[in-house]
């Protein structure tokens, strides 16, 4: 499950999707044997799986960055947002690409 969120999800390599595991399970391990805590690690299960979201989530904005660093075009559609990129995709989709000649000249 946790393996599943993080690669297909989050598109984690495999490599350090398990080292993300090993350290949700160490986290996991203390969040247990905490102070207070009565519940039973599986009915903790939803906890867990929201922590590798989270991991997962904080993964791929790390990638984002690096990828915004070098990608002026996804910078550019990211800043600008979804309504104003689909209004210039729409638009450029409206204009012939070759512009027919005037009636008078066919």
């Amino acid at each position: 499950m946790i393996d599943r969120a993080l690669v297909s999800n989050y598109r984690l390599p495999p490599k350090e999707a398990t080292q993300v595991e090993q350290k949700l399970y160490e986290w996991f391990e203390r969040f247990c044997r905490r102070p207070g805590s009565t519940r039973s690690p599986e009915s903790l299960r939803s906890e867990l799986l929201l922590m590798a979201c989270r991991a997962g989530h904080v993964y791929l904005l790390s990638r984002l960055e690096d990828l915004l660093a070098t990608d002026e075009r996804l910078k550019r559609s990211l800043s600008l947002g979804p309504e104003v990129i689909a209004i210039e995709i729409e638009n450029g989709l409206e204009k012939p690409k070759h512009p027919e000649p005037p009636e008078d000249e066919r």
